[in-house]
């Protein structure tokens, strides 16, 4: 139950690995799929932890070895998240910047399409905010969790 299979800082080393590939990947998918999960990412989600968790422990099936990988993960999460705060220049490099995707009722297509932000995605999240017509919306956001924040005109 408590006996490693490896070297315990083999274990910190791969999660480390597969905690910032797994970042990196989603983070290249694009904003949009962080902040609206479907059925389908939810089942690509479970699929990529069950695909990784060999990698991660190298077969060890020790609780000694989840422990520490649970650990990696943890401490790393709350690392990035200390750098995030206290670097505004890491923070828009990792995390990216909001992007207006609405102006004066006029949709931004082009960011539509490089984010896949179908119209009925923007419908939805203007029906949230109780706005019924587009020409009402000052500002729509896309934040960098995937969001999209609206400002209706005064």
């Amino acid at each position: 139950m408590w006996n490693l299979l490896h070297p315990w800082w083999e274990y910190i080393l791969r999660s480390a690995v597969v905690y910032a590939f797994v970042y990196l990947l989603l983070r290249i998918v694009g904003k949009k799929q962080i902040g609206e999960m479907s059925p389908f990412d939810f089942v690509l989600l479970l699929i990529i932890s069950e695909s990784v968790s060999a990698g991660i422990t190298g077969g060890d099936t020790s609780l000694a070895a989840g422990l520490l990988a649970v650990s990696t993960f943890v401490l790393m999460n709350y690392f990035f998240d200390v750098a995030l705060y206290k670097s505004k220049k890491l923070e828009s490099l990792l995390e990216g910047e909001p992007r207006i995707i609405i102006k004066q009722g006029e949709i931004d297509k082009k960011l539509c399409d490089k984010e896949n932000i179908t119209l009925g995605e923007i419908q939805s999240s203007l029906r949230e905010k109780g706005v019924d017509d587009i020409s009402k919306v000052r500002l729509g956001v896309l934040e960098t969790n995937g969001k999209i924040s609206i400002i209706k005109n005064e």
